[in-house]
């Protein structure tokens, strides 16, 4: 008999840029809005920090959000 493991897995989303060649979380989320919110407040400030392709990528992770910051996700 084989037993059939299974992980969860749950969309975890990053505030990315580039900043002398390496790619830097800037900021990370359970919730895109929060991580494009983010972006559009903070880009101008980090551009002059001299951070460059300020971007939002989706990751799997398997550990789940905490439900008492992201409620039922």
């Amino acid at each position: 008999m084989t037993t059939k493991t299974t992980t969860a897995e749950f969309r975890y989303y990053e505030v990315i840029a580039t900043i002398d060649g390496i790619n830097e979380v800037l900021f990370g989320s359970y919730d895109m809005s929060d991580c494009l919110y983010e972006k559009d407040a903070e880009s101008a400030w980090w551009k002059e920090q001299g951070y460059q392709r300020i971007r939002v990528r989706r990751r799997l992770v398997n550990e789940a959000p905490d439900p008492k910051i992201y409620g039922a996700i």
